[in-house]
């Protein structure tokens, strides 16, 4: 019998991510913080620090686009999104769905709780950093 080697992916929630690991994206408001020493992050809204999605940095690479910042007369945590219009983020167990007049956009784990509600100029910039 011949057995395949499985690679276990770890529990990136499990994980401590000391709080002084953070760093403010400049021009953005997001937080990111490496989980251990490999290619795993952890991102958050600066101004909402209590929700994380923590994903391998592949995973917010793939969340790109173009277009226009969204208008500051809505915020987008304001905005009411139907569970129905979220896609999913091929290759990730990200999900997303483009909010506002513009380019807003609402990212979330599909296996735990909490969203992170921005633009999408600052997914853009935390792509090309990670």
């Amino acid at each position: 019998m011949v057995s395949k080697a499985r690679q276990i992916e770890p529990d990136l929630y499990a994980m401590d991510v000391e709080e002084s690991k953070f760093a403010h994206l400049e021009g953005t408001g997001l937080e990111y913080a490496p989980i251990a020493d490999g290619d795993d992050y952890a991102v958050r809204d600066k101004d909402r620090p209590a929700v994380e999605i923590r994903r391998a940095g592949d995973d917010f690479r793939r969340r790109s686009g173009g277009g226009e910042q969204p208008s500051d007369k809505v915020h987008l945590h304001d905005i009411d999104v139907d569970e129905d219009r979220f896609e999913p983020v091929e290759g990730t167990s990200l999900e997303c769905v483009a909010i506002g007049d513009g380019d807003g956009y609402v990212v979330r784990d599909a296996e735990h709780l909490g969203e992170i509600r921005r633009p999408g100029d600052d997914w853009r910039k935390l792509s090309t950093i990670l």
